[in-house]
């Protein structure tokens, strides 16, 4: 009869551990039954299966653009449509749930109470509550690639002096590979091992160091074209930054972050208390999570992407390796303490999480998307060997999305500087313009009448050479149908 409570008592790191992949699972499913549909990248990365052709038959682009930038995970996109027959829609949902679950799930390798991990998300979204639908529940591959970083960050952190283990050298090299094919960039991973010298651990830094080579080099060979992969990268970040735009004309992981003084404060207020505790040893500039955040911190005033993408992860494991280290003291391993615990943890995280507030999971429920097969967009979409011209990236996602099989092109798609340079003058005359009538004239003469002309406007464009008609947030132009002019580009 005694021995109920032990027995209960017993099972405690069970429960917690189904606990915390329950509640990743259902986090998952509450957002894709919204019939959320992520806005950007997502959208493409899901219509290439259904295109079956590379995106220089879809997009007009400069001829040094030619292996895909993410390869790898439209690769894993392909085979998942080829062999389960899934179409957009389901194909969206594994797209989400996958790379939520990844981010979820992958570090609790890591760690001794997984409800540390979850306690760290829930810290890091209360100081940033837009942290789930603008990043993590985008379905874009740089997740996996933050995935991979949390990882590595967590298995090489600690202090080790002894030289790694072959199997760590080599999951560690495979992690780069996969992050590298998934997702590209490859050149932003030097930033892990410069942390790790900055912290003046320099065996870990220089087994880093082979690794991502080695890992890179595996990668570009997956692609079947590997300089022109390499290459494609360095040619693409160097194309956007030799423009020298203002940063309100950058795409927004590209603009300057603003210091993010809810996290900073937050990474104060735990290091005080830890430090009340004496349980923060050594110095902070020994510790390569501390430099990789710092480092990150300050480069985010150049663009957002390093401190959203590299420094916010390190952030969640030096949150998580402080709590990990202090749930001992808060609730016993085998006590129902520690089940009432971790039930305060993850109500509110799926709560925060699922909520809907300002409709980040249902506002693509009432987008307008120009779709073919309509009757009413027959005749305003071009014609075969057609090209729409556009004003943003959005409207080529959201297009290509719904129209993945068509047989026009797009003349701007997922990233400008990769447009052919006459028609990225007109692109971003348009932007510094505000949109202004006259600066969509060099594309107007350029038309022929199979092409479409498509600007984001609440009000039909000042451009009377076309005809108009409104499509949700865009105005389709059209030249006259008794007046086909223009030359083909």
């Amino acid at each position: 009869m005694n021995n109920g409570p032990a027995t209960l008592q017993r099972y405690t790191p069970l429960v917690c551990w189904v606990a915390v992949l329950l509640t990743s699972l259902f986090i998952c499913l509450k957002i894709i039954g919204y019939g959320y549909l992520p806005p950007g990248d997502a959208r493409r990365h899901v219509a290439k299966p259904f295109a079956d052709k590379p995106y220089s038959q879809i997009v007009i682009m400069r001829p040094e653009y030619v292996v895909d930038h993410s390869p790898g995970w439209e690769w894993l996109l392909g085979v998942v449509h080829r062999e389960f027959g899934w179409d957009e829609d389901a194909l969206m949902s594994f797209s989400i749930a996958s790379l939520v679950l990844w981010i979820f799930c992958l570090p609790l390798c890591w760690v001794r109470r997984p409800e540390a991990w979850m306690a760290a998300i829930l810290a890091q979204m209360i100081v940033i509550p837009e942290l789930m639908s603008a990043r993590w529940a985008q379905a874009r591959p740089f997740l996996v690639t933050e995935g991979v970083l949390l990882a590595l960050l967590l298995a090489w952190s600690k202090d080790d002096a002894k030289n790694p283990a072959r199997h760590k050298i080599f999951l560690t090299a495979a992690g780069f590979a996969l992050a590298v094919w998934m997702h590209g960039s490859f050149y932003l991973w030097i930033l892990l091992p410069l942390a790790f010298f900055l912290a003046q651990r320099w065996r870990s830094g220089l087994w880093l160091m082979a690794c991502w080579m080695a890992g890179t080099v595996v990668a570009a060979l997956l692609t079947g074209n590997p300089i022109s992969f390499l290459h494609e990268a360095v040619f693409q970040a160097r194309t956007m930054y030799q423009e020298h735009l203002p940063s309100w004309m950058l795409v927004g992981e590209l603009q300057s972050s603003t210091g993010e003084f809810g996290t900073l404060t937050l990474l104060a207020l735990v290091y005080l208390w830890r430090k009340g505790q004496n349980r923060i040893a050594g110095s902070l500039f020994l510790n390569p999570l501390f430099w990789m955040i710092a480092m990150n911190w300050i480069l985010g005033f150049f663009a957002d992407r390093f401190w959203a993408d590299w420094g916010i992860p390190a952030v969640l494991v030096w949150l998580a390796t402080q709590f990990d280290d202090a749930m001992p003291d808060i609730a016993p391993a085998a006590s129902l303490k520690r089940v009432m615990f971790c039930g305060l943890i993850l109500l509110p995280l799926y709560l925060d999480t699922t909520d809907d507030f300002g409709r980040r999971y249902t506002f693509s429920l009432e987008e307008i998307f120009v779709d073919a097969s309509k009757p009413e967009f027959k005749g305003w979409v071009p014609e075969k060997d057609g090209i729409f011209y556009a004003d943003g990236m959005t409207f080529f996602f959201n297009t290509f999305y719904k129209n993945p099989r068509a047989e026009w092109r797009y003349i701007e798609g997922f990233e400008p500087a990769l447009m052919q340079p006459d028609d990225l003058k007109v692109y971003r005359a348009i932007q510094r313009s505000r949109r202004a009538p006259e600066a969509y004239e060099p594309w107007i003469k350029k038309m022929r009448p199979q092409d479409r002309l498509a600007v984001e406007s609440p009000y039909q464009p000042a451009l009377p050479s076309l005809e108009w008609k409104r499509a949700g947030n865009f105005w389709l132009g059209r030249l006259p149908r008794n007046e086909g002019r223009g030359v083909k580009p």
